[in-house]
């Protein structure tokens, strides 16, 4: 399970780096999920990173630290769709009305979390 681990994680590590590089570009493609498809996506997503660094984690250098926050993922999966559509959507229009300067300092923090991820599950 250290595979899908590591390539979610190089998922987060693109992301971070276009959020520091194309803040707007970046913003653009956060637009589209605002439906039920982007919805489920995103929940599906979360339930499939967190089970990844789960299983993962036995194998890292911080075992315990990767298991919280897979819960912390698979929690926050499960979660979604129970928010509904209408909120979901306000979150990402809430996102999308910052100006670049907040959206490269998350980018910074979610590449910094896809370089721990990797490190860790490498180790």
């Amino acid at each position: 399970m250290v595979f899908p681990a590591l390539a979610l994680s190089a998922l987060l590590i693109g992301f971070g780096l276009w959020g520091m590089l194309k803040p707007a570009s970046l913003l653009t493609f956060l637009s589209r999920w605002q439906t039920r498809e982007g919805l489920w996506a995103g929940a599906t997503l979360r339930l499939i990173f967190g089970l990844a660094l789960w299983f993962a984690a036995p194998l890292s250098r911080f075992p315990t630290t990767l298991q919280v926050v897979s819960v912390i993922f698979v929690v926050a999966g499960i979660a979604m769709p129970f928010i509904g559509l209408a909120r979901f959507t306000s979150m990402v229009a809430w996102w999308l009305n910052k100006p670049p300067s907040f959206t490269r300092i998350w980018s910074v923090v979610t590449l910094a979390l896809g370089v721990f991820f990797v490190w860790a599950v490498v180790g």
